[in-house]
């Protein structure tokens, strides 16, 4: 073991790796009743709406890829809604705003997550969706024991809660904060979840659920109508973008999604000896830092909705120019380019991954972006809606521009790598922008430094412009593992450095799954960053 503290989780039959216990054990005990990893993907993400509700839930969208066993190869899910028919530039202009809000009605989109959830079933599903439902209502109907984790959640955004909409009533029973240990129920939700196995998705898109939804939202001045349920969402099967790091075939989702960024970011260092500096030295954190820079800068000009635009993908993986704009990489800071979307919220998503014994691995992630998204909770539903109408623009003519039936640039983007045409490694993890420079780590450390899956995930980690309040957004935020003689040799290279805790939660929750060729099995790992485990069967 090293100096790792965690457990990995080995098995040729199946494991499941989530941010939550809960959610592993419903994953888990899925995939011991004959159900794919699907299956248990979806059961696991289903318990995260109850167990962590400022995290994801049916309110939120959702993204995946899925290596099939039995077909093969690789598959994208794009499950992310889109803006309404009222949501034009001139409506949010009108109201004398300059960027669309990041919290309240203004903020939401139609919600893509149900869709993408009955997506991957009917695709890739065993088993009933009522199984799948079944601990996630129970934990919703009869209450789970709250985490600390959940606990300071609620606590932080408790006026937010009570501002919004129904929130308060559930998240703060009584007028005070759970304490971890305290019983947390949410009957409505149940209900919820009841209506969506026995109904379906046209429950949300075309059915009650939506219109009450809408009706909600529409007191609270949202410019989301009726229709634009069943005619703006619409779960997308999509080709992932790969490209080549040191041997490796590594796969993210196409635009919204952000996950060309890190491949942009792979190709700059393609033909660099990252050893040479060192693991967790400041050159090397210098160097990643800078190329951050650069793929941020192309992220933020260049990528929008693709079925509303055309986005440069030729340009952005050419990896002769990704290496040309590296090496004007400097000794000192470069200055960060000014992103003309805001800059990302606290990065409240989850990040799961399953494999099952016929071969089949899914990484899937799900959000509410924001810490209970939007902050509207609508009464008598359970449901939480998300904010990533705040992933738009208002800058007219740019390429992620507001308008209706558009889709916003994203940040989740759950990872898949592949070995000589074969699965090798699903990883993601949550935070917001921190979420491309998580995976830079992680496979640098893999695949540069060598380290083992667990000392990769337990490693000292950074990220520039932290998502959240709490850092500066122009600051290079470290773990304090990294030693004070790290943080002033990078403050001498110029960067605004600030230190996080040891082991900080802003740094994201990593889940991955190796699939282990040579011994015919697979590694799941989880962070100490969150409440979870890794299971196997």
């Amino acid at each position: 073991m090293g100096d790792t503290f965690g457990t990995p989780a080995y098995s040729a039959g199946g494991v499941v790796a989530t941010p939550h216990y809960l959610a592993s054990l419903a994953g888990g005990d899925v995939l011991r009743d004959g159900g794919s990893a699907v299956d248990a993907a979806i059961a696991a993400n289903l318990v995260l709406g109850v167990v962590w509700p400022q995290m994801c839930g049916p309110g939120g969208d959702l993204f995946a890829q899925v290596w099939s066993g039995s077909e093969k190869r690789l598959f994208g899910l794009n499950a992310s809604g889109r803006a309404g028919s009222g949501m034009t530039l001139a409506a949010y202009q009108s109201q004398g705003l300059d960027a669309v809000p990041t919290r309240g009605a203004l903020s939401v989109t139609v919600p893509g997550a149900v869709g993408g959830w009955f997506a991957l079933h009917a695709r890739f599903g065993r088993l009933e969706m009522s199984r799948l439902a079944r601990d996630a209502i129970q934990h919703a109907r009869d209450g789970f024991r709250v985490t600390p984790f959940v606990s300071n959640a609620i606590q932080s955004n408790a006026t937010l809660l009570a501002q919004l909409g129904g929130g308060a009533e559930v998240y703060l029973p009584g007028g005070r904060t759970p304490m971890p240990g305290d019983r947390l129920q949410q009957p409505d939700l149940a209900r919820t979840l009841e209506q969506l196995v026995h109904e379906g998705p046209s429950a949300m898109y075309s059915g009650s659920l939506g219109e009450r939804l809408v009706e909600f939202l529409s007191t609270r001045g949202s410019l989301l109508q009726t229709h634009d349920f069943p005619a703006q969402q619409a779960a997308e099967w999509v080709e992932p973008l790969a490209v080549d790091y040191r041997g490796v075939q590594v796969c993210q989702l196409p635009p919204n999604s952000q996950g060309v960024a890190l491949l942009q970011m792979l190709n700059m260092l393609s033909e660099t000896d990252l050893t040479a500096w060192g693991l967790n030295s400041a050159p090397l954190i210098h160097q990643l830092v800078e190329c951050k820079k650069l793929a941020f800068a192309d992220r933020d000009a260049l990528v929008g909705d693709p079925a509303c635009l055309t986005v440069p993908l030729d340009r952005l993986l050419d990896r002769d120019r990704a290496m040309e704009r590296a090496s004007g990489i400097g000794p000192r800071a470069a200055q960060a380019h000014r992103a003309v979307i805001g800059r990302s919220v606290d990065g409240d998503t989850v990040y799961l991954c399953a494999a099952d014994r016929d071969g089949t691995v899914v990484s899937l992630i799900q959000s509410l972006y924001a810490a209970f998204g939007s902050g509207v909770h609508v009464s008598g539903t359970g449901v939480t809606l998300h904010n990533r109408g705040a992933g738009f623009t208002l800058a007219p003519g740019h390429p992620n521009a507001i308008a209706p039936g558009k889709r916003p640039l994203h940040t989740l983007m759950p990872g898949f790598a592949l070995r000589d045409g074969q699965p090798w490694l699903a990883f993601g993890t949550r935070g917001a922008d921190g979420q491309p420079q998580t995976g830079l780590q992680l496979l640098t450390g893999l695949l540069d430094f060598g380290l083992g899956l667990q000392a990769t995930i337990e490693a000292p980690r950074w990220a520039h412009g932290a998502p959240g309040g709490r850092y500066a957004a122009t600051a290079l935020v470290l773990e304090s593992r990294f030693g004070q003689s790290v943080a002033d040799a990078l403050t001498a290279r110029g960067h605004q450095v600030e230190l996080a805790d040891a082991v900080d939660p802003v740094m994201g929750t990593v889940q991955m799954i190796h699939v282990d060729a040579e011994r015919g099995c697979y590694v799941a790992v989880t962070d100490p960053r969150g409440d979870g485990v890794a299971l196997a069967i």
